[in-house]
Formats: C-alpha cells, structure tokens, sequence
C-alpha cells in the first residue's frame, strides 16, 4: 500500500528526498573506474560572451544578453556541473548541501530546505539555479528582475541535457558539450553490459522513513531510470507519485529480488543489511535471506549531476557482477 506522511518529521524527510540532496557521505567508496569527465573538471576555453535563451524543467524560458558571472546555486547538482564546466569561481552563494567538489565548500552557504530570497538578493546574482523554486522565492526574483531556472530532471536524458544548458548559462557550452559525451558513452557501455541479463526486482529504498513506511521512486522520477539503465525492474514503477511512502505489507507482497539502500550513509539511521533485517516481517524478504541488500553512496545516486552515471554503475554491479568480471562490485 502506498502511504502519505502528515508528520513534521515525515515531511522533512520528504523534503530531503524531493531536493534530491545527500546529507552525509559513505564510509566506503565503491570500487569504480569509470572516466574522470564525469567527476572531474573539464578543461574549460575562454568564456563565451554570445547571448543565451535557456528553458527549464518548469517550462519557463529565460534570455541572458550574455553568460552569467554571479550564480547562486541552490542544488547540489546544479553546482557539481558548474564546477565541472569550469565556472565554479562564478558561484557565489550554495545551498548548506553542496559539498562536491571539496573546494564548493568554501563558497558562503545559504542552509535550510527554505532558501532565503533576502540572503541570495544580497549577493547580486544574475543567475539563480534550483530544483525546484519554491513560489516565494520565484516572487522575490521576479520583483528584483533576477532570472532563475528550475532543473528537475525526471529521466537520463534529461540529466544529460541540463549539463550543457547549465554549462551554456555560463558561458562553457564546449565543456558541456565534453561532459554530456563522457556521460552517453559510459551510460552506453553500462547499458551494453546488462543487456540480455536477467533483470532483478528491485525495492529502491531512498529513506527508511520509520522504518515501517520506507520512501521510494515510480517511473516519474529519475531513480527509476537509474535502475533500468543498471538492469533492474522497479518493484513500484507503476505508482502515481515520484516519490513515496509503501507500507510493510506492500513490499512483502512484492518480495524483490534485491534491494537497494541509498540512506546506507545516512546522518541519522543509516541503514543496512542487519537494519533491515531487524525490521518486523523482512527477514521473510527473500532480498534478506540471500544477503541481496546492497547499500549505494547517496551522494552518486540522488544527485542528477556529473556524477549520477557512477551511481549507474554502481547498481549495475551489485545487480550484475558477472557483467563486471575485472571489477569488484561493493
């Protein structure tokens, strides 16, 4: 059964998964080796000066008479690709969760699941970037003049897209162009390597919520996609919402074959295969018995940035080792 959630708690948590934020980072990085495009800084040319059109996930289409020098990114995201495309010295304010890479870190912060309008005006941006603009924040920028674009992507290749229009925003379309083809050919080649293979039910546990009413994903948010591409079927594809809470019950009904932990590295209640275990009626999961909980970095996997295709990948080898014989899937 899918569930809503009316406590502060709850809605905090769904806060945290909607903004598809990391909040802490793994104790143990996955053994991956895929190209250094995607998680490292393209080699950057001379910015552009050329006039930009861009549209967002939301529909709203904005002109910059030239590419913009003063960026508040409020999505981690948003700002991995700003670093990646060489315009992190363009971003003047981050929201509390932008931690990669290491060096966004000494960019001011703006924290809470609430950006403040006052705060970002203060910086004098020409650029606002965030998932999802909440609407009192889109009447502060609007009154200022300020232009914003909303990036919710809710598939691959609308992740892919968003690298080059954000690179586009600050004037690196080359470098966009560079990232969004390291991302086609390694998504290509982990495609290639589950191709043919049993594809494995699979609960995708975003947030263990109480515990009893964990969070997941349907096909109309981007996780879903996540696990196609790595070979898994979504044992709740077919739900109305993105996100979600199911019951107990529902997930024993449907008994996956794996299941998939993205708050293995939790701040709070990290979760496990012992965790899990622990939880009333799943040690009946057969996912339980033959050890098949595999915990993910989060930071890979809810981040549709640069860096989701090492997410990709890191399903696709705990799904299907055999596909990855010269690696070890953690």
């Amino acid at each position: 059964m899918v569930t809503s959630r009316s406590s502060a708690s709850g809605r905090l948590v769904l806060a945290a998964v909607v903004c598809l934020v990391a909040c802490s980072r793994p104790t143990a990085t996955p053994s991956l080796a895929p190209a250094a495009t995607t998680h490292a800084q393209v080699a950057a040319t001379p910015a552009s000066s050329a006039a930009v059109t861009l549209t967002d996930h939301q529909g709203r289409t904005i002109q910059l008479a030239s590419p913009a020098r003063r960026i508040v990114s409020l999505s981690p995201a948003l700002t991995e690709i700003l670093f990646a495309v060489g315009c992190g010295d363009a971003v003047v304010l981050r929201d509390g969760w932008s931690d990669y890479p290491p060096q966004a870190r000494a960019i001011p912060a703006a924290h809470g699941f609430v950006p403040n309008a006052e705060a970002i005006l203060a910086t004098h941006p020409d650029l606002v970037l965030t998932h999802f603009p909440p609407a009192a924040l889109r009447t502060a920028l609007d009154a200022a003049k300020v232009p914003y674009l909303g990036y919710s992507p809710k598939d691959l290749q609308q992740v892919q897209e968003t690298l080059g229009d954000v690179a586009r925003a600050c004037g690196q379309p080359e470098a966009g162009q560079v990232l969004q083809q390291a991302f086609a050919r390694q998504l290509e080649d982990i495609r290639r390597r589950v191709a043919g293979l049993p594809r494995p039910r699979v609960f995708y546990e975003m947030d263990a919520g109480d515990g009893a009413r964990p969070f997941t994903v349907s096909r109309e948010a981007f996780g879903h996609a996540v696990l196609e591409a790595a070979g898994g079927q979504n044992l709740f594809a077919d739900a109305a919402l993105p996100w979600f809470q199911v019951s107990t019950e529902a997930v024993l009904v449907g008994d996956p074959d794996a299941i998939l932990l993205a708050d293995a590295d939790a701040i709070e209640a990290p979760q496990s295969l012992a965790s899990v275990r622990a939880r009333p009626g799943w040690q009946a999961l057969r996912a339980v018995r033959q050890g098949r909980v595999h915990p993910l970095r989060s930071d890979w996997v809810s981040r549709p940035g640069p860096r989701l295709v090492l997410g990709v990948e890191q399903i696709a080898q705990a799904l299907h080792p055999e596909a990855f014989p010269s690696r070890e899937a953690k």
